[in-house]
């Protein structure tokens, strides 16, 4: 995808890894024998590697070939820096999937956890599409495994009608993230700007997303036969709220 490709390159300085992302999983999936964690839309593979070690498979998918080139040259750096430590770490693998490939790639029953953060869920076109990917993700999930999916509260989005989101800037980039809004109610058309500071590089983007609401979201996961859901407004648990921006929401097959 065009969109991600071209920014591949400065994904971890526009996106850090978080380290909330890594305890909030392991509340949820103690790891141990027999745990797997498959994370969709991994990117640059960050949570994948810091997953490493608590659990015993780590599989992240990604259609962008770019980013799963740099998430294997860091896995090579990972590894290597933690020699002493290796036979401790997990087995992780990285595969260009899309979010509805769950079903031909993967076996019923395969993973103890499910991921899907980072508002990659939306990149999927409608409400048809994102009932086959929760169709999926509770096959491939072992009884007893949790679903959990963190986006933006488009609620909030779509009822303010605001016009982006605030922009992320640091040493090295500014990364500017615009709104508009599609005669169609359920679109957004979502526009960057990444201006690389020390070159003066300009890289402009534009995409649509499904501007998928928190209850829509849990109707889905509820109608496929998920129990026990939770939502929060963020990686530490605060509960969620209209003035929350992220909306994460966790399901146990």
């Amino acid at each position: 995808m065009k969109f991600y490709t071209s920014i591949a390159g400065y994904y971890d300085e526009i996106f850090p890894y978080n380290p909330a992302q890594k305890k909030f999983v392991e509340s949820f999936d103690a790891g141990g024998n027999g745990s797997a964690v498959l994370d969709i839309g991994c990117g640059t593979g960050n949570l994948i590697l810091n997953l490493a070690g608590s659990f015993d498979t780590l599989i992240g998918i990604d259609p962008d070939k770019e980013m799963l080139r740099l998430a294997r040259l860091k896995a090579l750096g990972f590894k290597a820096e933690r020699r002493e430590e290796a036979e401790w770490l997990g087995n992780w693998v990285f595969l260009p999937k899309g979010m509805l490939d769950l079903r031909s790639e993967f076996v019923p029953g395969s993973f103890s956890s499910v991921l899907c953060f980072g508002n990659t869920l939306v990149h999927l076109s409608s409400l048809k599409e994102i009932r086959m990917f929760a169709v999926q993700a509770f096959e491939i999930l072992k009884p007893g495994g949790y679903l959990m999916i963190q986006l933006i509260n488009y609620d909030r989005i779509v009822d303010l009608g605001l016009k982006g989101l605030p922009s992320i800037e640091n040493e090295k980039i500014k990364f500017e993230r615009i709104y508009s809004y599609d005669p169609e109610p359920a679109k957004i058309n979502f526009q960057t700007r990444l201006t690389v500071k020390n070159s003066g590089e300009v890289i402009e983007n534009e995409i649509h997303l499904l501007a998928l609401r928190p209850g829509q979201l849990k109707g889905i996961i509820k109608e496929t036969g998920f129990t026990g859901l939770q939502e929060f407004g963020s990686f530490g648990k605060d509960p969620f709220n209209m003035d929350s921006q992220p909306y994460i929401i966790t399901a146990l097959k």
